[in-house]
């Protein structure tokens, strides 16, 4: 048997939109075309999930192709292998809206560098997209929609159920798995032959007796599983520290601008790049509610950039020759006599023009 569950979905349109954290950002109909263009199910397949997780996880269903309608202005989204209950839910009206996130085009975990791409699409409940004006979600009664479902056990029933116990592995650890969903009854369903009902639970109520084979040591991780999990660790570590250093070149450039514009003494420089280096910055470019959310390196740069100029650079005037300011108090506090004074300063000048004259000589010959 296979699930067959399938649906066309507007998921976004060319406009100017405010995501959760950031500016404003505009996309044209040729950004959306690209996106069409660009995605690859393969190698980054977009996953269907309820709101805007972080973890793009559980995934209730996938994304096989993006297309732009150019008469309709709208990028739809072609969504298959649909989780049935999740397509029950949606039925019930209980997520009638939709709303996409994206890897920006300069990040580094994007999978085609240069242009937008698909990181999941996200159903809604009660949350207002930023992009309005799409159509609400149905699964049934839509023309526009096909929906049908074939259920059994076989492969893709196992397949459904290690994908589960992949997310519960990630979430709550080998034991939780185990416990949950074994191995071994993930292995019974790929080879019974007669159809079975899904079911989804948090906990097995009436275990199912153990079919004549081998049943898997408790506790032992997989093997294969455990090596996907290293690789992909490793790439996220390698793809970070790159991140990280592209972060602080920007954030050295931003304080080394502040500096020159005379908004940032010198010595602080240091200091506000390591403040900046420390700061979260925005992964991905989620759009649902609107209205403007800035992270919080934005937030201190737009505070930075608005302070005055401490600083000036360049030639300034500083007014009149000091010297032709009488002083009226010595360093003691005393009065100054003015009359000797002005003798002490044209002293000072006749030994200018005079080298080697002593003080006194000077005094007596101006005096």
């Amino acid at each position: 048997m296979t699930n067959t569950l399938t649906a066309r979905i507007e998921v976004f349109r060319p406009g100017t939109f405010t995501p959760m954290q950031g500016e404003p950002i505009t996309y044209s109909a040729a950004d959306l075309k690209a996106v069409a263009d660009a995605y690859d199910p393969e190698t980054a397949p977009a996953p269907v999930v309820v709101g805007h997780p972080d973890t793009d996880a559980p995934a209730y269903g996938w994304v096989k192709s993006f297309d732009y309608d150019t008469k309709a202005e709208r990028l739809f989204a072609n969504v298959h292998q649909i989780e049935p209950q999740f397509a029950d839910l949606v039925k019930a009206g209980r997520y009638k809206k939709v709303s996409m996130a994206f890897f920006g085009p300069a990040q580094g975990h994007n999978p085609v560098p240069g242009c937008w791409y698909p990181k999941h699409v996200g159903f809604l409940g009660a949350a207002a997209p930023a992009v309005s004006g799409l159509k609400n979600i149905t699964f049934a009664g839509d023309a526009g929609a096909t929906f049908t479902a074939a259920y059994g056990a076989g492969s893709q029933s196992a397949s459904l159920f290690r994908r589960l116990r992949d997310w519960l592995i990630e979430s709550d650890g080998i034991e939780a798995a185990d416990k949950i969903l074994p191995t071994w009854e993930i292995d019974w369903l790929d080879d019974a032959d007669e159809p079975q009902e899904l079911r989804f639970s948090a906990a097995p109520t009436d275990p199912q007796p153990q079919p004549k084979k081998e049943p898997a040591v408790p506790n032992q991780p997989d093997a294969a599983f455990a090596a996907r999990e290293a690789d992909v660790a490793t790439r996220e570590q390698r793809l970070a520290a790159r991140e990280a250093e592209i972060a602080h070149a920007e954030n050295v450039t931003f304080a080394e601008g502040l500096v020159q514009d005379g908004r940032l003494i010198p010595a602080s420089k240091d200091k506000v790049v390591a403040i900046l280096d420390a700061l979260p910055a925005t992964a991905t470019v989620a759009f649902s509610e609107a209205g403007e959310k800035l992270a919080p390196a934005a937030a201190i740069r737009e505070v930075l950039q608005a302070q005055p100029k401490v600083v000036t650079f360049g030639e300034q005037d500083l007014g009149g020759d000091p010297e032709g300011t009488p002083a009226t108090f010595a360093a003691d506090g005393r009065p100054v006599d003015a009359a000797a004074l002005a003798i002490h300063n044209k002293a000072l000048a006749y030994q200018r023009a005079h080298p080697g004259t002593e003080f006194m000589d000077a005094v007596r010959a101006v005096s």
